[in-house]
């Protein structure tokens, strides 16, 4: 009977450990967000050596008093190796743990986990004197493994998972408390089979089998997570995917309008022209109503422009292209409104971009236009940029008004525009995004309300070049 109810404790101990390892196998962290993916790996291969460690000790306590002497010697070895390996692996992912959390809990930490390996290791050699000592000292080298590896390797390991999930809980991240649950049931492992040995008493085996079951079940409900966020993922790529068709048949629509509007506008305003010119002598009501008719054909015509440049995304005719000249033109261009701004530019002038210098222009021109929008009739605007082996990096930053976190998000949406009707057409950004990607480069928006607004381009060294 005692044989019975030992064999399922060791097998369902065994088993909680593999389950650990599956948790964490069969979670989705490809499109996870969350730094601790990276760092689950090192737990699976806790669960499934230790797991594989378990059950070979099953197999030695059932059958230990059948094995030939010779080979008592090489059992008791691998019995060590097996637990070593299996605390190894939690004393891994204790370390890439103390990796993503703050300081000063990172650099104490780590400090820990540097003093335990070089204690063991001190250990394992004082022990390591001869076959016949060695022999006579297993259980009490195993002893030291699971005070020093055992327990030292949970506690760290669920002090900075607690750490972890205390940390999404401050980001009002609920799911944080399974992540606080588990390091508890780390830490409670860890005293159970690093602290109090097997030999105190028979239910010292249950008693760690319910801690790791904890540790499991919190464990489970902490990576649910994962799963929620490759639904977002597909969900978001979905919807990506329906834009992407809708706004290609509106770029098209809009394409084959603006480039038919265009006739009528010329025509609209050359007979303005000559309406004008036949004009007996000035007459200031009828002059008032042919600047208006003609604002707003400019406009119209500047929308349309606007369309058939977003619909045009070809990059051709590409040459070498230094950002400090862009950045003269630019200014040159807005010369007229930049004058009431205070603007700061700071250029490297080994700063060069394979690409078209007139998109770089347009991209910079609508930039700036945005900053000055932002920052109302005056303001500070900075122009910084940087070369290295790596590629040109681009910082546009204003003080304005800045925008919240649902503007951001659509900061670069087609059509879309928080200025007021007639101020901005939404294209702009739209526009800067396209000119970005066209010259294989990146964009990145920080803003925050009354603060400003930073957009950083960066373009990679593979569009960079020297002379």
């Amino acid at each position: 009977m005692a044989t019975f109810i030992t064999f399922n404790i060791y097998l369902f101990y065994g088993l909680v450990f593999f389950a650990i390892g599956c948790v964490v196998v069969f979670r989705h962290f490809k499109y996870s967000q969350l730094s601790i993916s990276s760092t689950l790996w090192a737990l699976a291969l806790f669960g499934f050596s230790h797991a594989f460690h378990e059950w070979s000790e099953l197999y030695v306590i059932l059958f230990q008093d059948d094995l030939p002497a010779q080979y008592q010697y090489i059992v008791q070895w691998l019995r060590l190796i097996k637990l070593s390996l299996s605390f190894a692996g939690l004393m891994i992912f204790a370390w890439l743990l103390f990796r993503i959390i703050p300081k000063p809990y990172s650099k104490f930490g780590q400090l820990l986990i540097g003093l335990i390996v070089i204690t063991y290791t001190l250990v394992m050699l004082f022990f390591y004197q001869g076959t016949s000592i060695l022999a006579d000292t297993f259980s009490e080298v195993a002893s030291y493994t699971r005070v020093l590896l055992g327990f030292g390797s949970a506690t760290l390991a669920g002090i900075g998972i607690a750490i972890y999930g205390y940390q999404l809980r401050q980001d009002n991240h609920e799911y944080g408390q399974y992540f606080i649950a588990t390091g508890f049931g780390l830490f409670l492992y860890g005293v159970l089979a690093g602290l109090i040995p097997t030999s105190f008493h028979s239910s010292v085996p249950i008693f760690r089998t319910i801690a790791a079951g904890l540790v499991l079940v919190t464990l489970y409900k902490a990576l649910k997570i994962f799963d929620i966020e490759k639904e977002a993922a597909t969900e978001a790529k979905l919807k990506r995917a329906i834009e992407a068709d809708k706004y290609k048949a509106i770029g098209h629509l809009a394409m084959g309008v603006a480039h038919e509007i265009n006739n009528p506008l010329a025509s609209s305003m050359l007979a303005l022209d000559l309406l004008e010119r036949k004009m007996p002598q000035p007459q200031s009501d009828l002059s008032d109503y042919i600047q208006r008719a003609r604002l707003g054909i400019d406009r119209a015509s500047i929308i349309s422009k606007e369309l058939l440049t977003y619909a045009r995304s070809d990059l051709t005719d590409t040459r070498k292209v230094f950002i400090c000249d862009v950045i003269t033109g630019a200014k040159q261009l807005l010369s007229h409104k930049l004058s009431g701004y205070s603007l700061s530019v700071h250029c490297d002038s080994k700063a060069v971009v394979i690409g078209q210098k007139v998109k770089l222009e347009e991209l910079l021109i609508n930039l700036l236009n945005n900053a000055m929008d932002a920052s109302g009739h005056s303001g500070s605007i900075d122009i910084r940029v940087v070369a290295d082996e790596s590629g040109v990096v681009i910082e546009v930053r204003d003080y304005g008004e800045g925008m919240d976190e649902s503007t951001l998000k659509r900061a670069t949406e087609l059509f879309y525009s928080t200025k007021p009707i007639g101020k901005g057409t939404g294209l702009g950004l739209a526009i800067c995004e396209q000119i970005v990607n066209n010259h294989h480069g990146w964009m990145k928006f920080m803003s925050a309300k009354d603060v400003g607004t930073r957009v950083l381009i960066e373009f990679p060294s593979r569009s960079n070049t020297n002379d």
